[in-house]
């Protein structure tokens, strides 16, 4: 297995983050390859090392958890010192894993992407 991975040859499991379905993976995913009209989230774990997803990113270089893809934006937070933007989530409220396994194809033709898009991948 070579990182990052191509999102298009990937199995993802789906995932309801702030409402929404999403797919997620523990793996890093390239940039390149997540098609137009998704947009492409890091996620990061817990200091505490529990497995608890409790941020959402651009990019996540320390206790990186995985990569959310969405078919809508995730609102963030610009950061007022390093280009990156940020969204704390709860993951007792926030996220859950609905057993599902998708591929990135499966999810765009169930969850079309939003006509409203902003910055994509």
């Amino acid at each position: 297995m070579s990182y990052p991975l191509d999102a298009m040859k990937e199995n993802f499991e789906e995932v309801t983050v702030l409402g929404h379905t999403m797919l997620f993976t523990c793996a890093r995913v390239s940039r390149s390859t997540v098609p137009k009209g998704l947009y492409m989230y890091e996620v990061r774990h817990d200091d505490d090392q529990q497995g608890d997803p409790v941020q959402i990113a651009n990019w996540i270089m320390v206790n990186h958890w995985g990569t959310l893809l969405s078919n809508r934006p995730i609102k963030l937070t610009p950061s007022p010192t390093i280009n990156n933007a940020y969204r704390e989530i709860n993951p007792e409220k926030d996220w859950n894993y609905e057993g599902i396994v998708s591929t990135v194809k499966e999810y765009m033709t169930q969850y079309p992407p939003a006509k409203n898009k902003g910055h994509e991948r």
